[in-house]
């Protein structure tokens, strides 16, 4: 009896080991990429040569690990982008538009000029860039551009707009509309006008007198 359970004991280990040499190992889950591979006791990206060829071990612990991963997602949800605080307004912009060659206003330009007075009393600062189409020389052009915004510049000051005025101007440049037609030609011939610096947002005691 004790000669029999010594024969099983050592036939069990043979039994066992020849078993495992017929399974083939298990093929390698699609969802791993094949640079990656078990290094130094973790998951370590490689490529080509470097990376160790994979043992029973390794593609058990990436099989295991894909299967979690595909069972239990991460439930760590990132918050939604919060939403940003209002900024104020940006200061308003307006156009007055020129005739053709010209350093006077079109009508619709001259409405554009009355519908400004009314608002540019509330401001301290009005910056104007004179533009020009792309018709003529860049000389000339400047030069145009340069007597569009002082045209403005002295119709603000004539109906007694006390702002720091700032002049720019610059010709064939700056389009808003870039086609040679003259539907944009028409649009880019204008001085811009910006106002900053709102007299409501300034203490009284800081007020010009």
């Amino acid at each position: 009896m004790a000669l029999l359970k010594s024969l099983t004991g050592l036939l069990l280990p043979i039994v066992f080991v020849s078993a495992c040499a017929r399974v083939s190992l298990p093929p390698r889950n699609a969802a791993v990429a094949p640079d990656i591979a078990w290094i130094d006791r973790q998951f370590r990206t490689c490529g080509g040569k470097e990376c160790p060829v994979p043992t029973r071990k390794t593609l058990a612990l990436v099989d295991v690990v894909t299967t979690r991963q595909e069972a239990s997602p991460d439930l760590t949800e990132i918050p939604p982008a919060a939403t940003p605080a209002a900024t104020p307004a940006e200061p308003p912009t307006r156009i007055v538009r020129f005739a053709f060659a010209r350093s006077i206003p079109t009508a619709e330009g001259r409405q554009a000029l009355d519908r400004l007075v009314k608002i540019a009393t509330h401001y301290t600062r009005i910056e104007l860039q004179g533009r020009t189409d792309d018709l003529g020389s860049k000389a000339w052009n400047d030069r145009l551009a340069r007597r569009r915004a002082e045209y403005v510049r002295s119709w603000l000051i004539d109906r007694g707009i006390e702002a720091e005025i700032t002049v720019r101007a610059a010709g064939r440049c700056c389009y808003l509309d870039p086609a040679s037609t003259e539907t944009a030609r028409q649009n880019n011939r204008r001085v811009e006008i910006r106002l900053a610096g709102r007299r409501d947002a300034i203490p009284n005691h800081m007020r010009a007198h």
